[in-house]
């Protein structure tokens, strides 16, 4: 979790989806169809109050500046995009034939994904961002 005020909002969400993560992961050990179509409702919502915008808002103020002035420090940034639209389609093509596999891999991805944007992503911020940059992040408004 970042000590930095302007990635606190996004820490704070962090630490949110890594629970929510194994929560899922629980579930998509069920053999209960009601249990997984609650999960697959659950990641649903989750996606459309919380987690689209919080990839908007990394992709905004911290990828968009990453891709524009700091080329040479990419690094992860390409795969952590290619996850966003993972988890995207995922939770658009999720139904209860594949719930199973798709839950875990949703947790899994999101998991791992969250862990990576900690322990690389926003160190990098706090090291090559702008103060006007960081502030581009903790301001953020998303557009409806």
């Amino acid at each position: 979790m970042s000590n930095l005020e302007q990635l606190k909002k996004l820490s704070i969400e962090h630490k949110d989806s890594l629970e929510f993560a194994d929560k899922i992961l629980k579930i998509s050990e069920s053999d209960d169809k009601k249990e997984l179509l609650a999960g697959i409702e659950t990641i649903r919502k989750y996606y459309e109050d919380e987690l689209e915008l919080h990839f908007q808002h990394e992709e905004r103020t911290i990828f968009a500046p990453l891709y524009k002035e700091y080329r040479e420090h990419i690094g992860s940034a390409p795969m952590l995009l290619k996850e966003h639209g993972f988890l995207r389609l995922l939770v658009d093509r999720i139904e209860l034939s594949t719930a199973k596999k798709d839950l875990y891999d949703f947790a899994t991805v999101l998991k791992n994904h969250t862990k990576v944007e900690d322990e690389e992503l926003f160190p990098l911020v706090e090291k090559l961002f702008t103060e006007e940059q960081l502030s581009a992040i903790l301001d953020f408004v998303p557009v409806d």
